[in-house]
């Protein structure tokens, strides 16, 4: 073989292994799917049937389920802690409703069917009764989709306490709730939500990728209710906007009111745990950030990068979700973080607080015959005093969201629930 045919063989040979050695780091940057080539039905609901494609994530989303503290000093734990005994004038405040009775701190998604309807050593909430209907699952369970689709406005009708209606929720908040189970894209499953932002002129069809990513989120982190005017299905209350006030606005309108307060006599709202209308208008969602981004950041197990499904505390994974843009330590971060919470928290407890004064002198003013115009003026000054504060006070991150918003919220709450106390008490003195 002369020399030139030499140089030839050599080169084709060192081609091929540049090709190959390229090819395996590229494949290595990929998540392998295990086992045979699958296709998941489009109508698939259990977590297991996705952790056959895509393991490492499952593992990831499956780390809710571990036990863990607060990481800086507030927020969620494995195990169940109520909020009664940490602020025991809340038992005032939601007087005659469901959460007077049990409301603990939020857990993670793997815990959203046992802690509604017990299960895996653990007792349902205490908030169920015969009145309960299906709508209550409406964020705990993946098949809620499926049944919706199913049962159509029957669905928020069905009492959940009635037969076997519990066994038809099998699996908690997971994969197909987010991702469509044959393209794995990005979807909404909620009517809900997709309703509301069509009303808002921002139609879920038009989202961006990007917008998707915190989309997602909102089927579920949101102030939302039962609205009796549409077969008590769940709405959220955007369509005068985010603000606090606006959602107060357009419950004024409805004439809404999720329960009368036995002490005051006043109709009352309950906020849930609007994480979502929090955020907007905040530092971070100005940046362009998506919940995706802080609570599921990209990280590396191997050779494989995904994104973390882990769903908890952005400084569990803080070095993936704060160092991308912040170059504080974690310990400054920290302290930062600590400072606006134990602000906010200082600031909650007051308004909780004024709220039940309001409440307690409502109460008396009643009993010293004060007249009705006078209470009514004050059960409104209060029906919005303490859905200011409850706003502040479901909403999961303790202020971090959005610092500013939460902290005028709160102010509004205090200064609302004072005019209201003040007003009967001048009124029980005779000015």
């Amino acid at each position: 073989m002369n020399r030139r045919w030499m140089i030839a063989i050599g080169a084709v040979l060192a081609v091929a292994v540049i090709g190959v050695g390229t090819f395996n780091f590229v494949a290595s940057k990929t998540e392998a799917v295990e086992g045979p080539a699958i296709t998941l039905s489009a109508d698939e609901t259990d977590p297991e049937a996705f952790k056959l494609l895509y393991p490492a994530h499952y593992d990831s989303w499956a780390k809710t389920a571990e036990m863990h503290e607060p990481v800086l000093k507030y927020g969620s734990s494995e195990k169940k802690k109520s909020r009664l005994d940490q602020f025991p004038y809340m038992r005032t405040l939601w007087a005659g409703y469901g959460f007077s009775k049990e409301y603990n701190e939020a857990r993670g998604h793997m815990y959203t069917l046992d802690d509604t309807l017990g299960g895996n050593g653990t007792e349902g909430t205490l908030r169920i009764n015969e009145k309960t209907n299906l709508t209550c699952m409406y964020c705990k369970s993946a098949e809620v989709p499926g049944l919706i689709a199913q049962m159509g406005d029957a669905f928020f009708n069905t009492k959940l306490l009635e037969g076997d209606n519990q066994e038809l929720f099998k699996h908690p908040i997971s994969c197909s709730d987010c991702h469509n189970p044959t393209t794995m894209e990005l979807r909404i499953t909620r009517p809900a939500l997709i309703e509301a932002m069509a009303r808002i002129g921002k139609p879920v069809e038009k989202a961006t990728r990007q917008e998707m990513r915190s989309l997602v989120c909102a089927q579920c982190h949101v102030e939302y209710f039962f609205n009796p005017n549409d077969a008590n299905k769940v709405y959220f209350p955007w369509d005068k906007g985010f603000e606090p006030e606006d959602m107060y606005a357009y419950y004024e309108e409805l004439g809404f009111s999720d329960w009368t307060h036995p002490q005051t006599g006043g109709g009352m709202l309950k906020a849930q745990h609007p994480e979502f209308e929090m955020f907007q208008g905040s530092v971070h969602q100005r940046a362009g950030l998506s919940c995706a981004d802080c609570h599921m950041p990209y990280m590396t197990q191997g050779n494989t990068k995904i994104s973390s499904h882990w769903l908890t505390s952005p400084f569990r994974t803080f070095e993936q979700s704060c160092t991308q843009c912040h170059k504080e330590s974690f310990e400054e971060m920290g302290a930062r973080v600590l400072h606006t919470q134990d602000r906010v928290k200082e600031a909650l407890d007051r308004a909780g607080t004024a709220n039940e004064a309001a409440i307690l002198a409502i109460e008396k003013a009643i009993q010293a015959g004060v007249d009705e115009e006078t209470l009514n003026k004050a059960r409104a000054l209060h029906r919005e005093a303490q859905f200011y504060w409850d706003l502040a006070s479901a909403e999961n991150s303790f202020g971090f969201h959005n610092p500013q918003k939460f902290l005028e919220t709160i102010a509004d709450s205090i200064d609302l629930a004072r005019q209201a106390e003040l007003l009967v008490t001048q009124a029980m003195n005779g000015k």
